[in-house]
């Protein structure tokens, strides 16, 4: 497995293995093991809620379905969550450039489009599933991948009381502030 290859799927199909928009977490549970939760979206409510596995991170709403996936590649490693065992992340090496990401899209048959730069940063976004993947252009001359991810994810959420009822177990375990 090469991180440019997943990046590049990712980019291609939004999917993460089985992390993507409109997954169900216990789905994801069942075969990645319980995931890292990070925190809350917003102080004041539960839900939306950010797990991670490893380097991939991704907000579940009250309904546990997955809403958007970030895959952070700064660190110059990328951990992906292991497909032949549940619980673990397999490292690789991340310092992938522009040209390297837009060359393996178009491997995939990917179409993209590049997205208004800003200062010290520029990016593209792939069509149609609009993943957008951000590179720093400050560090060195070719600009580096520094993270990919989804948009959100638009479902109609069920009302907190059917939410309530429906995970009763209170899944995944943590706890209400």
């Amino acid at each position: 497995m090469k991180a440019l290859d997943v990046l590049a799927e990712f980019g291609a199909t939004g999917r993460v293995g089985l992390l993507h928009p409109g997954a169900g977490l216990r789905d994801v549970v069942a075969a990645y093991g319980l995931p890292w939760g990070i925190g809350r979206i917003d102080r004041r409510s539960r839900w939306p809620y950010l797990y991670s596995y490893g380097d991939v991170e991704f907000v579940v709403c009250r309904c546990r379905i997955i809403t958007s996936v970030m895959v952070q590649t700064w660190r110059g490693t990328v951990e992906l969550p292991n497909d032949a065992r549940a619980g673990e992340v397999v490292a690789l090496p991340t310092r992938l450039t522009f040209a390297q990401v837009a060359d393996a899209l178009a491997a995939t048959d990917c179409d993209w489009e590049p997205l208004k730069p800003i200062e010290g940063q520029c990016g593209l976004r792939t069509l149609p599933q609009r993943v957008d993947f951000t590179f720093v252009t400050d560090d060195g001359p070719d600009p580096v991948l520094h993270g990919a991810g989804t948009w959100a994810h638009e479902h109609d959420c069920m009302p907190a009381a059917a939410a309530d009822a429906a995970f009763a177990d209170d899944f995944p375990p943590e706890q209400a502030d």
